[in-house]
């Protein structure tokens, strides 16, 4: 009975490691190590070297990069078309979700032009911000906020809408002015509401700067996987593609600890 028990006892206290933070990392590491050890042997082996490369090329390209300083001006070019798209986008979408919102009639004229903009495909809108700005980063930018635009603009009318009307109603009983209505009440219940909206748009921001990277570019992360690309340059393909998702990853959980610290400061 015991010897049958032994196993049972051993297998709990695995199970409460596993579900525990550092199993769960030791897990993820254990499984993308699995992942890059198939990949590494499967490299000149199963397929050729020159369609998939392997991850000791790639971080070997990548240290030549760093090194060089030829990786950063792409990094910063990529950063900087993101993060004035996605401020002007976010700031432009989060004012008219609001003041569509509010007013309901003037949402309800308005709902089929900004369904039906919503629905274009705006990497088609890329040609014509070429055609006005050029083909330097404005055109990266403008296409940038327009996607990040919609995806605040929904986001906060949901929230306005969430909020109780009977308060509302109660508030302007009491004497409540409409701006003390929507700085008082609506704003900050509306608030996360904004900050689902814009940590969405983010990596929508991310993508989109590199896709018009890819079409219309001299620099950026998305023009050097288009030259690696013309260049039949594997290696350089997928060590573009790493950094990228490395700074998805750096900034979608930058905008996620600077949404919990702001709704912690405003309970």
């Amino acid at each position: 009975m015991t010897a049958s028990a032994a196993p049972g006892k051993s297998a709990i206290p695995l199970a409460t490691m596993l579900r525990s933070g550092i199993g769960l990392t030791i897990g993820r590491i254990a499984i993308a190590a699995a992942l890059l050890a198939a990949w590494q042997i499967a490299s000149g082996t199963i397929v050729p070297i020159f369609w998939i490369s392997n991850p000791a090329r790639i971080l070997e390209r990548l240290w030549s990069w760093a090194v060089s300083g030829s990786v950063w001006p792409h990094v910063y070019a990529t950063i900087l078309t993101t993060g004035l798209g996605y401020a002007i986008g976010g700031a432009i979408g989060a004012a008219l979700g609001l003041v569509l919102g509010a007013w309901r009639r003037a949402e309800r004229i308005v709902a089929p032009l900004i369904a039906a903009l919503f629905c274009l495909p705006k990497i088609a809108l890329l040609p014509l911000f070429v055609i006005a700005f050029g083909i330097d980063i404005e055109s990266k930018v403008a296409l940038v906020s327009v996607v990040v635009v919609f995806l605040v603009l929904y986001s906060t009318i949901d929230g306005v809408r969430d909020v109780d009307p009977d308060l509302i109603d109660a508030l302007k009983l009491m004497g409540a002015s409409r701006d003390e209505i929507v700085f008082k009440v609506i704003l900050p219940s509306t608030l996360p509401w904004i900050y689902n909206g814009l940590r969405v748009a983010v990596s929508y921001a991310l993508t989109t700067a590199v896709v018009g990277e890819l079409l219309s570019s001299n620099r950026g992360i998305g023009y050097l996987i288009e030259s690696s690309a013309a260049r039949f340059d594997s290696t350089g393909v997928f060590a573009a593609v790493l950094v990228l998702v490395v700074l998805c990853v750096v900034v979608t959980e930058g905008l996620t600890l600077l949404e919990r610290r702001a709704l912690r400061h405003r309970s």
